[in-house]
C-alpha cells in the first residue's frame, strides 16, 4: 500500500470513528469487564415491549392468555397466532412469556416462567430505559437485582445477571456491603456458571478480603491458566480492587510492558485499568494515567489502545508522544485511527500540526 492509499484509508476511518467516538463518550458507561453481549437483556426486551403475555396451550392445542403482563387482553382470551413449534408452551409445563416489540411489532418467546412471578415481570416493564438512567437509578437497579442472582427461576436469574453485569462499576461498588463472599466463591468455581464468571469474579473483588485476594492472585499468576481470556479483565480488576495501587507495578511489569505478552492479554489488562480509572476510587485516576503514559512509551504499536480513555478523561499529556507515533510505519490502521482521533480532540497545538501532516486534504 502506497502513502496516498494509506492516507485515504485513514481519512475514511477517521470519519467513521468520529461518529463512534462521540456516541461512546456520551453514553452511560456500562462496566466493560463483564457486560453481556450487545444483544438485549431480558429486562431491556420487556421495557421495549408494548405487549407482554404469559401464554398457555389449551387442551385443544390453541394458544390462550394465562396472565397479562403489559398491554391489552384478558386471561382466557384465545390468540390467533401462528407460532413455531419450538415456541409453543407445553400443555403440562409453565406458561411461555411472549412479548411484542414496540417498534417492530414482532412477537418473540422469551422463556417459560411460573405465573407467580407476574408482578416482578410487570415491575420490570416499568424500569427506566438505559439512556435515561442517572447514577442513582443505576444504584437502585443493582440493589434490586443483586438478591435475584442465580434465582431458581432461570429467566429471573438471567435477567438479574444481565442487569447487574451491564451496570457501571461504581453502581456495583455502592452495594458491596450486600455481597456474600461464600455465595460468590461458589459461583466462581461452578463450571455450569462459566459464562457468568467474570461478573462474579469482579463482585468477589469488591466484597472480598485477604483470603479472596490470595485466591484471585493465584488464578491470575498461575502458569496453567487457560488460554481463554474471557475472565482476565475481571481477575485484573478484582486483583487491583483487593490489593490497591501497590499492585500497579506488578500489572505493568508482567502484563503491560512485557514484550512477550500477546496483544490480546495486554488489551484484557487495559480493560481492567480503564474500569478503575473511570471509577477513580480504589486507584486514583492519575495513577492509571501514569501507567498509560509509560505504556505508550514502552509499547508504541499498541499505544492506541489507551487513546480513548485519555480523551474521555481529558488528559492531553500524551499529545506529543502520539504526534510522534503517527510518523511510525509500524502502526496498525486501528491504532493509527485511535491516535488520530485523540489528536483531533486534543487542544494541544502539536496535535493540529500532526494531523495536518497526516491528512492535509481532510482539514
Amino acid at each position: 500500500m502506497n502513502v496516498m492509499q494509506r492516507k485515504f484509508r485513514v481519512r475514511a476511518l477517521l470519519r467513521v470513528c468520529a461518529l463512534a467516538w462521540g456516541l461512546q463518550v456520551g453514553a452511560a458507561l456500562a462496566c466493560p469487564v463483564c457486560a453481556p453481549t450487545s444483544t438485549l437483556t431480558p429486562a431491556q426486551v420487556l421495557i421495549n415491549a408494548d405487549r407482554a403475555l404469559l401464554v398457555r396451550t389449551d387442551p385443544a392445542g390453541a394458544l390462550r392468555i394465562d396472565t397479562v403482563i403489559r398491554g391489552p387482553g384478558a386471561a382466557g382470551d384465545r390468540l390467533e397466532w401462528s407460532v413455531p413449534a419450538r415456541q409453543m408452551p407445553r400443555r403440562d409445563g409453565k406458561p411461555m412469556l411472549m412479548v411484542r416489540d414496540g417498534l417492530s411489532r414482532e412477537w418473540s418467546a422469551l422463556a417459560e416462567i411460573d405465573g407467580s412471578h407476574a408482578d416482578l415481570l410487570r415491575e420490570i416493564t416499568q424500569l427506566t430505559r438505559t439512556s435515561e438512567m442517572t447514577v442513582a437509578d443505576w444504584q437502585a437497579r443493582v440493589a434490586r437485582f443483586l438478591p435475584l442472582l442465580e434465582h431458581e427461576e432461570p429467566l429471573i436469574a438471567e435477567t438479574a445477571y444481565g442487569e447487574v453485569a451491564r451496570s457501571p462499576y461504581s453502581a456495583m461498588r455502592s452495594q458491596r456491603t450486600r455481597l456474600d463472599n461464600k455465595r460468590l466463591e461458589q459461583w466462581v468455581n461452578d463450571p455450569a456458571l462459566a459464562g457468568r464468571r467474570p461478573l462474579y469474579v469482579l463482585l468477589l473483588g469488591l466484597a472480598g478480603g485477604p483470603a479472596q485476594a490470595e485466591v484471585i492472585e493465584r488464578q491470575l499468576t498461575s502458569s496453567t491458566r487457560k488460554s481463554d481470556l474471557s475472565d482476565l479483565p475481571a481477575l485484573v480488576a478484582a486483583d487491583l480492587e483487593l490489593r490497591g495501587p501497590t499492585r500497579l507495578p506488578w500489572i505493568e511489569k508482567h502484563l503491560l510492558l512485557d514484550p512477550k505478552r500477546p496483544a490480546a492479554e495486554v488489551q484484557a489488562a487495559l480493560v481492567a485499568l480503564s474500569v478503575h480509572g473511570a471509577d477513580d476510587t480504589t486507584i486514583a485516576r492519575e495513577r492509571i494515567v501514569e501507567t498509560y503514559l509509560r505504556f505508550i512509551a514502552a509499547r508504541p504499536p499498541l499505544a492506541g489502545l489507551v487513546a480513548q480513555d485519555l480523551a474521555n478523561w481529558q488528559v492531553w499529556e500524551a499529545t506529543p508522544a502520539y504526534a510522534a507515533l503517527l510518523e511510525r510505519a509500524d502502526l496498525s490502521i486501528a491504532s493509527r485511527v485511535a491516535i488520530a482521533q485523540y489528536l483531533r480532540v486534543s487542544p494541544h497545538p502539536q496535535a493540529k500540526i500532526a494531523l495536518q501532516k497526516l491528512a492535509p486534504a481532510a482539514r
